[in-house]
């Protein structure tokens, strides 16, 4: 009987003191009131030759926000220019010319902005993948 009372304060102890140990610390959260939406849609898409497609919308994104692509495209060997237009109407891009694209591009100041392809062959090219903003 002494030995189970022993044994009983033994553990009690061992409880107290492992509570104890364990650390604890606070989180500053940084409050935001605008949403962050995040989308990602599939294309498959076929562009004629010497022809550019873009979302049929703008977006609106801030300075330092991505917008990307995950795509392939057939045929393999064709140039194609994957990018988006700002609301100045001009066109920024990078060249692929082996297939497969999977870049993201960061904005540089707040706007309205659409995802383009453009192909610069003069045969047509199909596109299919993912892109996000």
């Amino acid at each position: 009987m002494r030995f189970r009372h022993l044994w009983v304060a033994v553990l009690s102890c061992a409880l107290i003191l492992s509570c104890n140990a364990i650390p604890a610390g606070a989180v500053e959260m940084q409050s935001s009131d605008t949403p962050i939406l995040r989308v990602t849609e599939r294309v498959n898409q076929s562009i004629a030759g010497n022809s550019i497609v873009s979302l049929d919308y703008w977006v609106s994104l801030d300075a330092g926000d991505t917008l990307g692509f995950n795509c392939t495209y057939t045929p393999r060997r064709a140039s194609v220019d994957f990018g988006y237009i700002d609301s100045d109407s001009v066109f920024h891009y990078l060249n692929c010319t082996n297939g497969n694209f999977d870049k993201l591009f960061e904005v540089a100041r707040l706007g309205q902005y659409k995802l383009a392809i453009r192909n610069n062959e003069d045969y047509a090219v199909t596109v299919t993948g993912t892109v996000k903003y």
